[in-house]
């Protein structure tokens, strides 16, 4: 299970509208700076979240994210390398290292960010919005591909 589907359900709020709603409600409780702040790294928020961030700063007259996922990316430049790219978000370092070993078997690099942070303590998952499973930019779109596949609960073997 995904990071997002699992903090929805353990938060209680199933619907999308009661979502938007606290969101709402909390970036309008922020300062300029903080919502700034929040903004730098808007490509890491769900679509809600980062929609709702989003009106509240325009409604301040602040400049906002780009609408879309991945749109504040500019050009490089030509020495400077692509970073990684994060493909899921995981409550638990078992859900991690499943996904983490699907892509490693499938030859693609990745690492997991801020699994050690949840493993001292996994209460602090939720606060740092899981552990992050990042790839290089170039293997984005497959590793995603690979994490969406069903995977069987049960395999025949001769």
């Amino acid at each position: 299970m995904r990071f997002r589907a699992y903090d929805a359900a353990i938060m209680g709020q199933p619907d999308d509208q009661k979502e938007r709603r606290r969101l709402a409600e909390w970036y309008a409780s922020l300062e300029e700076g903080e919502l700034k702040g929040i903004a730098g790294d808007a490509d890491s928020l769900t679509e809600l979240a980062r929609e709702a961030l989003r009106s509240e700063m325009l409604r301040r007259g602040m400049e906002a994210p780009p609408a879309e996922r991945g749109a504040s990316e500019t050009p490089r430049s030509g020495g400077e390398a692509p970073g990684p790219i994060m493909v899921g978000r995981y409550r638990d370092s078992g859900e991690a290292m499943i996904a983490k070993s699907m892509l490693d078997s499938a030859g693609i690099e990745c690492f997991l960010g801020d699994e050690n942070l949840v493993r001292l303590d996994c209460f602090y998952s939720n606060l740092i919005g899981g552990i992050k499973l990042m790839v290089r930019e170039e293997d984005a779109e497959t590793a995603r591909k690979l994490l969406e596949e069903n995977i069987p609960e049960k395999f025949d073997a001769e």
